[in-house]
């Protein structure tokens, strides 16, 4: 099993909120630590994933492995329990592709981007990418 990192963005606000109010992403991060269960994966904070638009942006990641990007996810412990469910399921799977029907609920939805790892990408930019079946 490759080693997976999960990355908060600390710089997230939900909208409206107080902009002297504790950013949710920070709160999200902080829930995550907190209910995190092992060291199978690792946890950082990142100062900005650049998905203002969609508060509370996770990123999941591993050499050799598909990369998702995830939003609106909720600043609670249940945000943090989707984000390691999904982690654990990514771990399991060498590719770290997962189905749409394999991620909990809120991470259908809220899924951003979908990366293929860099050994992916064919030398030859006029081919195509294919997602494994």
């Amino acid at each position: 099993m490759s080693p997976a990192t999960l990355l908060i963005c600390t710089r997230c606000r939900a909208p409206g909120d107080d902009p002297t109010a504790p950013r949710a992403g920070a709160a999200l991060l902080a829930a995550v630590r907190a209910a995190a269960d092992g060291p199978s994966v690792r946890i950082a904070g990142a100062a900005c994933l650049s998905g203002c638009k969609r508060q509370c942006v996770a990123a999941l990641t591993a050499p050799g492995k598909v990369t998702y990007l995830f939003g609106d996810l909720p600043a609670d412990a249940n945000g943090a329990a989707d984000l390691l469910s999904v982690a654990r399921s990514y771990l399991a799977r060498e590719d770290g592709y997962l189905r749409r029907k394999e991620r909990p609920e809120r991470l259908q939805a809220g899924i951003l981007a979908r990366l293929p790892p860099m050994a992916w990408i064919p030398e030859d930019s006029q081919s195509e990418i294919l997602w494994p079946t």
